[in-house]
């Protein structure tokens, strides 16, 4: 009874101070919340400290340097690349001599067998007899044969060595893609803000004019009223490209994994560079023959498309990795088929032996140890068949990558041929637009012409120009993807991060 009115009034205790904590005054509610704020902030500040701050001009290649450095995407897959070298030397090291001391004190009315812990290696096994005993052990072996087991173990690791390291330099074009990408993508935000200025120049001018037109009777009121309504109009649309220019730096601080108070300005342009030049250079190391029609099987491909093919059959690090789990499978395949051949191990033993009652000695064994297993219930055959099975799924993978990588380059050169396309259209498109708006900017100071069609024209000369901003960014774009489409986008090379 005692013990359940303890357990109420607990319970009771518990509800008053609940009702107590709902009870608090709001300031002191938002006392609580400031501090709970204040952790956030303080939270924040450190996980900001840890990203560099960078005040100065960076051009496009300085730009990929600093997010592949900075990048911690990059940066775990460089750590999954150190690990993938961590157990390669592993699987070597089970190939060499293998030594360990131990040492075994005992006492008790019986003997009995004791093994040393499983973690080091290699293992003794002791029998001890009864009565004070104690014996130190040092102990050497070596594996002589092991039906191919650990060679295939140092070549599976190899090879998902190699994967980790193809997979590194994918996440480095990945990243190196997407911050020239952004970097374009800012130049072009930029530049449509400077296409709105330049309308707002010409739209505060013709107000200016229409100004003194109408102080001199020439024009209606109704005409500065448009200009102004114009002029309103273009303002929104400086604040929206400003605006637009800003966020845009904002992700590229985030792509290159800077500070977000990073001060940047950027060095380089889009320019305009003729595909046919860019391609020549780019496949330049592959190109065939003119006199040479390439073909694959029974299908022809145009020579751009074959020797961009080609490279990227050279450089996709994606196709590296496909081709180096197949080879890890293959392995893996080959250490499941050891299982039924024999292993054999050379060893060599010392002791020091001190027991109650018998005159301390010591002693060396040398000799070597065989074991072939005879049955296991169908256990080894289960993992060979398995391991098989993954070694022909890798296979598949590894074709299934080779036609994505074939479709990602058709599609990249048919994107860039079309963005240039595009951009030479956008080119004769602008020039007429100045033109008009020359021609009607004349007729409307001449008074041959309204006011609206010389707003329509300074309208069309806009949106002229920001279309060709755009076909430049997006040529530009292509450019880079089709970079990225043949593995040459610029990246660091890992073996620079660890040996061999």
């Amino acid at each position: 009874m005692l013990c359940k009115n303890a357990r109420l009034a607990f319970a009771c205790l518990m509800l008053v101070a609940y009702s107590s904590m709902l009870a608090l005054p709001v300031h002191a509610q938002a006392a609580w919340r400031s501090l709970d704020a204040g952790k956030d902030a303080d939270n924040l500040e450190k996980f900001l400290a840890h990203r560099p701050l960078v005040n100065r001009t960076l051009t496009m290649g300085q730009a990929v340097a600093i997010a592949l450095q900075e990048s911690p995407v990059v940066r775990e897959a460089q750590e999954e690349f150190l690990a993938s070298v961590g157990r390669l030397r592993a699987a070597r090291a089970e190939t060499r001599a293998m030594v360990s001391a131990n040492a075994f004190a005992s006492g008790g009315s019986n003997s009995n067998i004791v093994s040393s812990p499983s973690a080091v290696q290699p293992q003794m096994i002791m029998g001890l007899p009864r009565d004070a005993y104690f014996d130190q052990n040092l102990m050497v072996m070596f594996p002589l044969y092991t039906g191919g087991r650990l060679g295939a173990m140092v070549r599976q690791a190899k090879a998902m060595r190699n994967a980790s390291r193809a997979d590194l330099q994918t996440q480095q074009q990945d990243i190196a893609l997407m911050t020239r990408v952004s970097y374009r993508d800012v130049l072009a935000r930029r530049a449509i803000l400077r296409v709105s200025l330049d309308r707002m120049d010409a739209s505060q001018e013709r107000l200016r004019v229409d100004q003194e037109r109408l102080a001199a009777g020439a024009v209606p009121a109704l005409t500065t009223l448009r200009d102004e309504a114009e002029v309103a109009g273009v303002q929104q649309e400086i604040t929206n490209a400003r605006r637009d220019a800003d966020l845009a730096l904002i992700q590229f601080k985030t792509i290159l994994g800077v500070h977000p108070g990073s001060h940047i300005e950027l060095g380089d342009g889009n320019a305009f560079r003729p595909s046919a030049e860019f391609l020549a250079e780019l496949t330049a190391e592959v190109a065939t023959p003119p006199t040479k029609a390439p073909s694959v099987s029974n299908g022809t491909l145009s020579a751009d498309l074959f020797a961009l093919l080609k490279l990227a059959g050279h450089r996709r690090p994606e196709l590296q990795a496909a081709s180096q789990r197949t080879h890890g499978a293959l392995a893996d395949a080959a250490v499941a088929r050891s299982a039924y051949k024999p292993q054999v191990d050379l060893f060599a033993m010392g002791d020091l032996t001190s027991h109650r009652g018998v005159s301390g000695f010591a002693g060396t064994t040398i000799g070597v140890v065989a074991t072939l297993p005879l049955y296991d219930g169908g256990e080894r055959k289960a993992h060979v068949s398995s391991a098989e099975a993954e070694h022909r799924k890798q296979e598949q993978e590894e074709q299934r990558i080779e036609l994505q990588v074939a479709q990602e380059v058709g599609t990249a050169l048919l994107n860039l041929r079309a963005a240039e396309q595009n951009y030479e259209t956008a080119g004769k498109a602008q020039a007429a637009a100045n033109e008009g708006y020359r021609v009607g900017l004349e007729r409307y100071q001449a008074g041959r012409s309204l006011l609206v069609e010389v707003q329509d024209a300074l309208a069309a000369r806009t949106q002229a120009r920001n279309n060709m901003v755009l076909a430049l960014f997006q040529y530009n774009v292509a450019q880079d993807q089709l970079l990225h489409a043949v593995g040459s986008v610029e990246a660091a090379q890992p073996e620079q991060m660890a040996p061999r």
